[in-house]
């Protein structure tokens, strides 16, 4: 039996490795995954949507401003960011089964806590970048940790 030129059983064969696959690869990187990593990784995904949102809408605020709008080298350069988060994580995963650290007071447990609040900030940010309101306590707070987290001020 054929359903688009593909046999019933060819489909069903690569979703099995697929999802074999996928599976065995993230157990190994994570040790499973956990509300931690979902949550982390709908901000990231949110993140970035609203990222091309603002570069987008500071573009066409700025037409003649060539540092704002879509740039690919800095779409490049967020996703690499995101994808180095995720590997720092497995990392510490590894780290943790070595020490046999486990449950809430990991290294991996840490580091992603602390990766969701970055993408959180990141998302504010890029709210405030859309010009959508704001109350002015958040905005202070953000511009605050802004600058005491950016390097070139150091």
């Amino acid at each position: 039996m054929t359903i688009g030129g593909n046999s019933v059983y060819e489909s069903t064969l690569f979703k099995f490795l697929t999802y074999t696959l996928g599976g065995s690869v993230v157990t190994f990187l994570f040790g499973g995954w956990n509300q931690a990593l979902t949550v982390l990784s709908v901000f990231v995904v949110f993140d970035y949507l609203t990222g091309l949102a603002a570069s987008y809408y500071e573009g066409r605020k700025n037409p003649d401003d060539a540092s704002k709008g879509w740039n690919s080298n800095k779409g490049f350069w967020g996703i690499f960011k995101k994808v180095l988060m995720f590997s720092v994580i497995a990392l510490l995963f590894q780290l943790d089964k070595l020490l046999g650290l486990d449950g809430a007071f990991s290294l991996m447990t840490g580091a992603t806590f602390f990766y969701i609040g970055n993408e959180l900030l990141s998302l504010l940010e890029n709210y405030g970048r859309l010009d959508l309101p704001m109350p002015p306590q958040m905005k202070t707070a953000i511009t605050a940790l802004k600058t005491k987290s950016d390097p070139k001020d150091k």
